[in-house]
């Protein structure tokens, strides 16, 4: 596709209007990055929807725990098995091409469990079943999503859209869940899962409004498991790319399952009903919106390695006073604190490893880092679900959190090159 043509005069009103308020969110002026990020801001927001309505659906379907942690598990499994043979895929095949084909081919299962839903045929298993296939879906999509960014800003704007990223899902979640509880009173909760439809749609017709370059066919030597059997090597070997991942791994396993059970703080902590959920599911995004913004309006800094294990170390803490809180506005004021500590640990570690790795294995460490994130956080959930069905989701969080404290003081203390990593 021929390439688009220089920002015109819309886009430099656009810049401006940030400027004017005293913050430079670099990745903006780039109009085919501009598309991308407002694309997958509708459609995140959909999925936060439909994410709120689904916990709600399984609790009212079966009022299990452990059926929260399974329904993770569910997208998970997935997630981690398919993101490495999407990473492979990434490095060897269009990248936009590849979102644009798993972009349409998501719609099939919001479209049919949209409408199991609005007729009141939904079970247990049909939920299971859609995890197990939007899991496959997300898995083969993210490493080309993540690899595609690069393509969309040049290497000095890199951190920027990082960060802006990171608005792209935890920042949606200040919409989404609110939208959802709103919806859940109203509308019931078939209502979520139409408008999280509509907004694959938008996403999908954002997509073909970018206009990029013609990418030339990546070179393939050997088979897909041969590919990613040289991405696990090429991640192992280096110091930097393995201590990223291992703490990012680590904080996504322990710390950040803990959304799973928000409908159980919801009913049985807070006695706060479907709007309760809402707010507490929005108030991460809070703090993710902050730190991202001062993320993509700042330069790089030196020391951001150190800036992982730190902002990693305050996000345990938060967990382990929110689990600990009674009050309902106090934990959300530490909800703020969990958001943000997140982001800057994962944004920090996204952009450094795309930074610091070559092109040619984007794809391949883009799926390790989608397999370190969601697919470690979907995982922990399972664990989670189950700790919590035994001793109470509060005990739960506080365990996992007091762990993942555990593990980064051993990350600080033993991985010198994070530490010293900038």
């Amino acid at each position: 596709m021929a390439a688009l043509p220089m920002p015109h005069l819309h886009a430099v009103h656009f810049t401006h209007a940030v400027r004017v308020h005293g913050l430079k969110l670099t990745a903006l002026e780039y109009p085919n990055y501009r598309l991308f990020w407002v694309g997958q801001l509708v459609t995140n927001v959909g999925s936060w929807m439909q994410i709120v309505a689904t916990g709600w659906l399984v609790v009212q379907l079966t009022d299990s725990a452990a059926n929260l942690g399974f329904n993770a598990a569910f997208q998970a499994l997935p997630i981690i098995f398919f993101s490495l043979i999407g990473g492979v895929i990434a490095d060897r095949v269009d990248r936009y091409r590849l979102m644009v084909v798993t972009g349409i081919l998501q719609t099939i299962p919001d479209v049919i469990l949209a409408v199991l839903v609005a007729t009141g045929t939904v079970q247990i298993w049909h939920v299971f079943l859609y995890s197990l296939v939007w899991g496959s879906l997300k898995g083969l999509n993210f490493p080309a999503r993540q690899a595609f960014v690069p393509g969309l800003v040049p290497h000095e704007a890199i951190q920027s859209a990082v960060a802006l990223n990171a608005i792209l899902w935890q920042g949606a979640a200040v919409v989404g869940p609110l939208l959802a509880g709103l919806a859940l009173s109203y509308w019931g909760t078939a209502s979520n899962y139409y408008l999280n439809v509509g907004s694959d749609v938008v996403s999908l017709v954002t997509l073909f409004m970018i206009r990029m370059p013609h990418a030339p066919p990546h070179e393939r030597h050997g088979s897909t498991w041969k590919g990613l059997a040289e991405g696990v090597g090429y991640a192992w070997s280096q110091p930097v790319v393995r201590s990223l991942l291992i703490a990012v791994a680590a904080i996504s396993f322990f710390d950040r399952s803990y959304t799973q059970l928000m409908p159980l703080f919801a009913r049985d902590v807070f006695n706060a009903g479907a709007q309760g959920l809402g707010l507490l599911l929005a108030m991460p995004a809070v703090g993710t919106i902050v730190v991202a913004l001062f993320l993509a309006g700042g330069s790089n800094r030196e020391h951001r390695g150190l800036e992982v294990i730190v902002s990693s170390a305050a996000l345990g803490l938060a967990l382990v006073g929110f689990a600990a809180s009674s009050n309902l506005w106090l934990s959300l004021v530490l909800l703020v604190v969990v958001g943000g500590a997140a982001t800057a640990a994962s944004a920090l570690v996204n952009t450094l490893l795309l930074e610091k790795v070559s092109d040619e294995m984007h794809g391949r460490v883009m799926a390790f880092y989608m397999d370190a994130t969601q697919g470690a956080s979907q995982l922990g959930a399972l664990p989670m679900g189950v700790l919590a069905q035994a001793v109470g989701a509060p005990l739960a969080v506080d365990v996992s959190a007091a762990i993942s404290l555990l593990v980064v003081g051993a990350l600080a203390l033993r991985a010198r090159a994070l530490r010293l990593l900038d």
